[in-house]
């Protein structure tokens, strides 16, 4: 017999908000940075819902009203407030599939989709929809070329177990403000490619190889890159797939994985939502999730055939791994560690420590062919970004 929905009772007991705020299901912080959403409004919408049936209805609601606005924008000529408005509004349908179950979370994802593209023009920089080949099928993803810049290096971006490639537009404007042109991308099982729709699905021993196709992908390619060291920044589960695959294409100089993993010594302590995520990823039940992730899911096993430069960036108040893990992690790609003293995962509370730090440190790896080699330090408001850089060597 099927137990109760956990989050629904959480929800019904302390409404969205207090989850919030508590870091409790809704990952807050998340939200308003990928979402460029400012706090009074994310806190308008959650403490709206009460139960998780409100939850699709109620974010679908706040991307309409987004969606208004950008559309008033673009017809008056306000092109910069056209591209605003549609990311956020296309971030809201994002976080409306989050908790949302069947046709209602493919209607969510569908329509960020959309809305995205309908204010890809307009952001800045562009951000041009591209399609690889790859498995009898594609990978989808965007590519943003900054302003100004003759030759940019390139960032290949991904994303975690329940994101997708539009989530990612943040970190992107991070890395394009310092000159270099980011692609990121929905691989087997994320985003456009999510199991549950019938194409690719991901394995942990073969993700590496859509990494690659991207890159083989920019080879061919006629556009004007600076191709000789290739960066990639993952997130979350995207962290661990960075690493794997910069392991083992000798074409990866730097690499950053943001609230990745090891071997996921902590999955135990998982909430059941991550389960249900990878679930999402991988197209297995939820009964069988932990164990592959045990059996498939070990940095220390990855065959290398390369040594990039990497960064492993661990916040301090991490729920899914711990701190043992991620100097495992580190240690495996013998590369820094900082830790983010009381960040969560993926450190979106601390986001104007993060930020400038994945910015800084890879327009440095990129530039320099040398690893700096292993060390670890800690990142605080008291010892900024700055400071950290230089204690690892970027």
């Amino acid at each position: 017999m099927k137990g109760p929905d956990l989050f629904d009772v959480m929800l019904r007991l302390h409404g969205a908000e207090h989850l919030g705020r508590n870091y409790q299901f809704v990952r807050l912080a998340r939200m308003q940075i990928a979402g460029h959403l400012d706090y009074s409004e994310i806190s308008r919408v959650l403490d709206t819902i009460t139960r998780r049936t409100e939850w699709f209805s109620m974010w679908m609601a706040a991307s309409e009203r987004h969606r208004s606005l950008a559309h008033a924008a673009l017809a008056g000529g306000g092109y910069a407030s056209a591209g605003d408005g549609y990311l956020r509004s296309a971030l809201c349908a994002h976080w409306a599939s989050l908790y949302a179950v069947g046709i209602d979370r493919s209607t969510a994802h569908r329509s960020s989709l959309e809305l995205y593209a309908a204010g890809a023009p307009y952001f800045e920089p562009p951000s041009e929809r591209i399609e690889i080949d790859f498995d009898g099928d594609v990978i989808p993803g965007y590519l943003r070329l900054p302003r100004n810049v003759e030759r940019p290096k390139v960032v290949l971006m991904i994303g975690g177990a329940d994101t997708n490639k539009e989530e990612l537009h943040h970190w992107g404007t991070q890395f394009t403000r310092r000159g270099l042109a980011v692609v990121p991308f929905d691989g087997p099982g994320q985003g456009e490619l999510a199991a549950r729709y019938g194409r690719l699905t991901m394995r942990f021993g073969s993700f590496h190889r859509s990494v690659s196709a991207v890159i083989d992908w920019l080879e061919a390619g006629d556009r004007d890159l600076d191709l000789g060291g290739i960066g990639v920044f993952g997130n979350s589960l995207g962290g661990y797939l960075a690493l794997d695959a910069a392991l083992r294409d000798p074409r990866i100089r730097g690499v950053i994985c943001n609230g990745g993993f090891c071997d996921a010594a902590s999955i135990d302590a998982w909430p059941e939502g991550v389960v249900h995520a990878f679930s999402s990823c991988l197209g297995l039940e939820t009964t069988d999730v932990l164990a592959h992730v045990r059996e498939h899911l070990d940095l220390t096993e990855v065959p290398t055939s390369n040594q990039p430069s990497a960064l492993v960036v661990h916040g301090g108040r991490e729920d899914l791994s711990d701190i043992e893990e991620a100097r495992r992690a580190a240690r495996t790609m013998n590369g820094a560690l900082v830790v983010v003293e009381d960040g969560w995962h993926t450190c979106t509370n601390r986001d104007h420590l993060v930020s400038p730090l994945f910015g800084d440190w890879m327009v440095r790896s990129l530039a320099s062919a040398k690893s700096a080699g292993c060390s670890e330090t800690i990142m605080s408001d008291e010892r900024g970004y700055a400071a950290a850089l230089e204690a690892i060597g970027g």
